[in-house]
């Protein structure tokens, strides 16, 4: 059953001139094609349950990207204010409110990233033990520092390794503490 719906400017109360109210005639037109779209579907509860808290989430993220905004437009408004006043008042939103170009970037979890920086560091610990254990040529084994025995000791090797294996759980303690 396919349904016609157009969403007039009268219906949706907002006047299509300036950005803004381009910005709600483009929404407008996006969600009258997800109606259209979801109308033909045929899909399963549980998939409907995970769409519609996507679009719960979407609409949460654009409410605390305005609300986060409303002090710079506050500022943007007042237009008795010298250049100088607006300067100050801005610096000191500036200074307040922490965030950059990317408040309106989707939140990833970054998955994929994550799991290759652990096979890395998981790669990093083992290389460092294996270049510990394995034993080396005498050419690669350059200078001893420490001699437990006439024959053996702590070489510059065995040092390099355990910093390739400090570099290993570093790299894995940070990739997981990321807030």
């Amino acid at each position: 059953m396919q349904v016609n719906r157009k969403l007039s400017d009268s219906d949706s109360g907002q006047n299509p001139s300036g950005p803004h109210g381009q910005e709600i005639a483009r929404l407008d037109g996006k969600v009258a094609e997800l109606i259209e779209a979801i109308e033909q579907a045929d899909i399963e509860a549980q998939l409907s349950k995970h769409y519609q808290k996507q679009i719960a989430d979407a609409f949460e993220r654009s409410a605390a990207t305005r609300k986060k905004l409303a002090p710079f437009r506050e500022l943007d408004q007042e237009n008795n204010l010298s250049r100088e006043e607006l300067l100050e008042g801005l610096e000191k939103l500036l200074a307040e409110n922490q965030f950059d170009s990317r408040i309106n970037a989707p939140k990833r979890g970054g998955f994929v990233q994550k799991g290759v920086m652990f096979i890395l560091a998981i790669l990093l610990i083992i290389v460092g033990f294996a270049m510990i254990i394995m034993p080396a040529p005498p050419s690669f084994e350059l200078f001893t520092v420490y001699y437990f025995n006439i024959n053996d000791g702590v070489t510059i090797m065995d040092l390099v390794s355990l910093l390739i294996i400090f570099g290993g759980v570093l790299l894995f303690v940070l990739n997981f503490n990321k807030k």
